[in-house]
């Protein structure tokens, strides 16, 4: 038995062209329409939020009102101590009765107190409005920083949604395709028998 090699000439060549016309059409896929569509709707409602002039009124203190009360009610105590010790005073000047003059000191150390209890709880007012202002001021700058934040984050999400899409293809498209073939032959070769 023998090795048999052997080769043709047996080469093919082969050349197609092939022409179809095509249209390509690419769009979101239906997820990421549904995504988008309820983000925009959230983006159609937000503007900026102007400072409501009554917001400041949500974070007034609770115990404003009793501040305000045990203070009139301590500088009520210091005037009635002021004015026993005037008249204590007045009495031991040998004053009896009610005099023109007692009653000038009386008239001006009342007014003292009047315009301390008037600029003293005007004082505590105008505190309690000024810190209640400014946090109503944080609390509207929060809420235009969280939706200028989601506004930028929507936008991330329509960068994100711009390479998902579903591409068709459809119509005529052309192309060539060509290609070469060669043989070559192996064999046993020889009777069965042994040598």
């Amino acid at each position: 038995m023998a090795l048999s090699v052997g080769g043709g000439k047996n080469k093919s060549k082969q050349s197609t062209t092939q022409t179809t016309n095509q249209t390509s059409t690419s769009s979101l896929t239906p997820e990421s329409r549904a995504l988008l569509q309820a983000r925009m709707a959230e983006l159609g409602g937000q503007n900026y939020q102007t400072l409501d002039p009554n917001a400041y009124k949500a974070y007034e203190s609770p115990y404003q009102q009793e501040v305000i009360d045990a203070t009139v009610a301590d500088i009520g105590a210091a005037r009635g101590v002021a004015g026993n010790e005037q008249r204590l005073a007045a009495l031991a000047r040998g004053a009896k009765g009610l005099s023109d003059r007692r009653g000038v000191y009386e008239g001006e150390l009342q007014g003292q107190y009047d315009r301390t209890l008037a600029s003293t709880v005007g004082g505590l007012r105008q505190a309690g409005y000024n810190q209640s202002v400014g946090v109503a001021q944080g609390e509207n700058a929060n809420r235009n920083q969280y939706d200028a934040g989601l506004q930028d984050r929507i936008t991330q999400l329509l960068a994100l949604l711009a390479g998902d899409r579903t591409t068709t293809m459809s119509g005529p498209a052309s192309g060539t395709s060509k290609g070469t073939g060669s043989s070559l032959n192996f064999g046993w070769t020889g009777g069965g028998g042994g040598q």
